[in-house]
């Protein structure tokens, strides 16, 4: 492809973005939201006050849009969009600021009052949201109490998400390790404190979703042993379970993780079996029961970061149908993230939020480019997929960990088509033995799988993660703007295509 057919393309892009300037609000918004964000943890968790050099910092990356946008539009196109950009600006700047304020009053406001109470007893009362481990779980004690906490027992204790508990605690700060900022790694999360427990008193019945998913767990764990049951429970609920610390170190290394929770995949069951009960019924209100649906499944599963991101998308789309417009797949992406993160902009540092968004944003643009280049069903269908959620992952995991596993690929592409089938089979077999409890010999096919899973992990862990010395920025840098020129290129547009139209007709324009 030649440098003039590439310009024209990127012009086409500029195009599109200045008839759909929600793109241009997102992306501003987005840019300020983040490098706010980081601004509130150094005022907040590093004690640094608000400069005004601090501000300009915060501001720049979003400065350097703009004038990105000013100069794309000026000396690439020869027109002038100032007012325009300038607008839109503004308007990204206020909304940004307006969320970010609000983070930093709710977050100040909370640590106060955590540190009112710290090293005192106190009795609190509110629901258990998930296991953390043998002895620790996520409570919620709601916006009068102390809000999202850890609770902490001396040993083993036997609750379980949805129980009410009322509690006599010791409230303590998080503290970190030498090798991990463990603090830090609360705050991000929404937590401040941890409750040492002294005296509790629990009973069933503080979240309606969540006991019955318990009583959907403990079906599996009657019927499966471990880890497969725990296994199969994750990747249907997307519940956080507690696994071996072997195990855990095998499932990173092997970088499939990701598949024990949650995700978009299981958004997609939920409306495609909204389909099949209602395949006799025509009509947009099947969309509303499917935004219902999804909905329901969402509280259901505790509202992960992915499933979060995944449920909004969705429900937008859903949404449009039944309104009767189109909607373009990466245009509501971009709203939603940036509805999500208007809303915390603390989820730039939730690693499974960033995953769920990058892989979604890659399966939206690179299949398409490789149409002509691969011809066979299983690689478009199967490895293509796996390989472009990596490629599109790989950056920030080696932000994050400074590593990445060479494995992570392969381990992607063969793991992948077993776990879609334990979702299918193991959905089955739970609802099933919740109705008639003496089915267990259909959970045999989604066990086997897993046990398939478990050894495929647990060999494959032994390969060694290559530690890269590179900086990570500018690594991740690089490969999107690979990543980008590479859709650029490769693409395909129709000749015909509008925007491709109205750059001809501006060209022609220039040099009559």
């Amino acid at each position: 492809m030649s440098l003039s057919v590439l310009k024209q393309r990127y012009i086409a892009l500029m195009l599109f973005f200045i008839d759909y300037k929600v793109l241009i609000l997102c992306f501003t918004i987005l840019v300020t939201v983040i490098s706010g964000s980081i601004l509130i943890e150094k005022t907040i968790f590093n004690g640094v006050g608000f400069t005004s050099v601090g501000i300009f910092n915060s501001l720049l990356p979003s400065l350097i849009l703009f004038l990105l946008f000013i100069v794309s539009y000026r000396v690439i196109m020869g027109v002038y969009f100032f007012r325009t950009i300038y607008i839109i600006f503004l308007l990204s700047s206020f909304l940004a600021c307006i969320s970010l304020y609000s983070k930093y009053e709710k977050v100040t406001s909370e640590i106060q009052k955590i540190h009112s109470f710290t090293g005192k007893n106190v009795w609190v009362t509110g629901v258990v949201t998930s296991r953390e481990s043998s002895n620790t779980f996520l409570f919620d004690s709601g916006k009068g109490g102390l809000g999202s906490s850890l609770i902490r027992f001396a040993k083993y204790t036997d609750l379980h998400a949805g129980q009410r508990c009322k509690l006599s605690v010791k409230v303590v700060q998080p503290s970190s390790f030498s090798e991990f900022d463990y603090k830090r790694y609360l705050f991000r999360k929404g937590i401040y404190s941890i409750l040492d427990v002294l005296e509790y008193e629990c009973k069933n019945g503080g979240s309606k979703p969540l006991e019955i998913r318990y009583s959907l767990e403990r079906v599996v764990e009657r019927a499966i042993p471990e880890p497969e049951s725990s296994l199969l429970i994750g990747i249907m609920f997307g519940s956080k379970r507690v696994f071996t610390d072997g195990f855990n170190e095998a499932l990173r290394n092997t970088g499939v993780s990701h598949v024990i929770a949650a995700s978009g995949y299981n958004v997609a069951l939920v409306a495609n079996g909204i389909d099949v009960i209602l395949r006799r019924i025509n009509g947009r209100f099947v969309n509303i029961l499917k935004i219902f649906g999804i909905l329901l499944f969402s509280i259901f599963s505790g509202f992960s970061a992915s499933l979060i991101r995944a449920s909004t998308m969705s429900s937008i789309y859903f949404f449009a149908l039944f309104i009767g417009r189109y909607c373009n797949k990466f245009s509501s992406l971009l709203l939603c993230i940036t509805l999500l993160m208007l809303f915390n902009p603390f989820l730039i540092y939730d690693i499974g939020f960033l995953f769920s968004f990058l892989s979604t944003t890659g399966l939206i643009f690179l299949p398409s480019c490789f149409e002509k280049l691969i011809r066979s069903k299983f690689v478009k269908e199967s490895v293509l997929p796996s390989v472009i959620s990596i490629l599109f992952t790989v950056p920030v995991s080696i932000l994050f960990f400074g590593k990445v596993s060479v494995i992570s690929v392969i381990s992607n592409i063969l793991i992948i088509p077993i776990i879609s089938g334990s979702i299918f089979w193991g959905l089955g077999a739970t609802l099933l033995n919740f109705i008639f409890p003496s089915l267990k010999l259909l959970f045999l096919i989604p066990y086997v799988q897993l046990l398939i899973f478990k050894y495929f992990v647990q060999i494959s862990s032994n390969i060694d993660m290559v530690e890269l010395s590179i900086n990570p920025y500018i690594f991740g840098i690089f490969i999107y703007l690979s990543i980008f020129i590479f859709c650029l290129i490769k693409y395909p547009i129709s000749s015909s295509n509008y925007y491709i139209s109205r750059v001809r007709y501006i060209n022609d324009r220039k040099y009559c």
